[in-house]
């Protein structure tokens, strides 16, 4: 199997492959925070999707649809601070995908990463991190907007959640902070092949 990456190389494309599944999956599973609804089920919100909510019937009354979507239009998700979220956190996992396919493709193939090409991949990975972190860290102000105080109680306010709590896809997330930055300091070791060195023996 032809490959210009080190032995650091191989774990910095592995990495990169497991920090972009958990940010994609972090990202797209609705469950950010948790909640309960009319205290009959748990309530699950992300930044443009949610599980469980109330849909007023045609006869006034209000019945419990069990179960997970997207907003219908970007303009529906309900706080503007959700909004710039999604946009932050959706360009790191665009991001983070990018990077691992070609982190793959390169214990394959040989020069598709360079020294020089890995420095920047690495930097792209320190990129997604800050935005998956600043995504993180704005999200909270909307948990003052009325879908979440209906899960959360009247005391939800921007980073206070009420009776909700986080859930397992903020960790999700998280983790793939950490690992991308572990594959930033790992993409300045991971190749052997310089710009230059183009030649291949026969």
């Amino acid at each position: 199997m032809a490959t210009t990456l080190t032995v650091a190389g191989m774990c910095w494309a592995t990495l990169s492959l497991a920090a972009s599944f958990l940010c994609s999956f972090g990202f797209y599973l609705p469950f950010w925070i948790q909640g309960r609804l009319m205290d009959k089920a748990d309530a699950y919100f992300s930044s443009f999707r949610r599980c469980n909510y109330p849909r007023l019937m045609s006869d006034g009354t209000v019945a419990l649809v069990h179960e997970c979507g997207r907003y219908a239009k970007f303009n529906d998700i309900p706080s503007i601070w959700w909004q710039i979220s999604t946009i932050l956190i959706g360009g790191a996992t665009a991001i983070t995908m990018i990077v691992a396919v070609s982190a793959v493709s390169a214990c394959c193939v040989t020069h598709v990463i360079q020294k020089s090409t890995a420095k920047v991949a690495g930097y792209l990975q320190l990129l997604a991190a800050a935005l998956v972190s600043s995504g993180g860290a704005i999200y909270p102000i909307g948990w003052d907007n009325r879908e979440v105080k209906e899960s959360c109680g009247n005391i939800s306010g921007p980073y206070k959640l009420g009776t909700c709590h986080l859930s397992w896809s903020v960790y999700m997330l998280g983790s793939s902070v950490a690992l991308l930055l572990l594959c930033f300091y790992l993409s300045f070791y991971s190749s052997r092949d310089s710009p230059g060195s183009s030649f291949r023996s026969i």
